[in-house]
């Protein structure tokens, strides 16, 4: 077995390599109970964290952890993740095969918002038919929390 030790690493060129450090994080700790019979995607009120890059070129590490449940069998429901306006994942499938069971469904995306000001994350989701739960099952009993973080990834 070898050992490689160095001080430094430096580019042909002389410069260095970066190296990331997380800076600020914010997290929600969502425990609200929310049902939607929307067929078109829908804030999840309170879903959502603000954060204030400290330069244009760090990076935002956004992990998401929800709770979903179904009023009917066999649907395809779906969740989103944004920036402002801006979706920043294709839909990710909810598909509950039996509404007695509530699954966690995980996120993890590495976005360049290239700003200084302060960017808003949330979340969004839809049904396919009859409803889409976060946070309770389908007798409105609770199950579960959500949680969205993001973490400031400095170049």
């Amino acid at each position: 077995m070898s050992t490689l030790k160095v001080t430094n690493l430096q580019k042909l060129d002389g410069s260095t390599f970066p190296v990331g450090k997380i800076g600020q994080v914010v997290q929600t700790v969502f425990t609200t109970k929310i049902a939607s019979t929307s067929t078109s995607f829908t804030d999840i009120t309170g879903c959502n964290v603000s954060i204030t890059p400290t330069s244009t070129s760090s990076k935002v590490l956004i992990n998401f952890v929800g709770m979903f449940g179904s009023g009917q069998n066999n649907t395809d429901n779906f969740y989103q993740i944004l920036r402002g306006s801006t979706v920043l994942q294709v839909p990710q499938g909810i598909r509950i095969d039996d509404i007695a069971c509530n699954r966690s469904y995980t996120t993890c995306l590495l976005d360049s918002p290239s700003s200084t000001s302060e960017v808003t994350y949330k979340v969004q989701f839809k049904c396919e038919a009859n409803e889409v739960f976060i946070n309770r099952d389908n007798s409105n009993n609770q199950e579960g929390f959500t949680t969205l973080t993001v973490s400031e990834v400095l170049a």
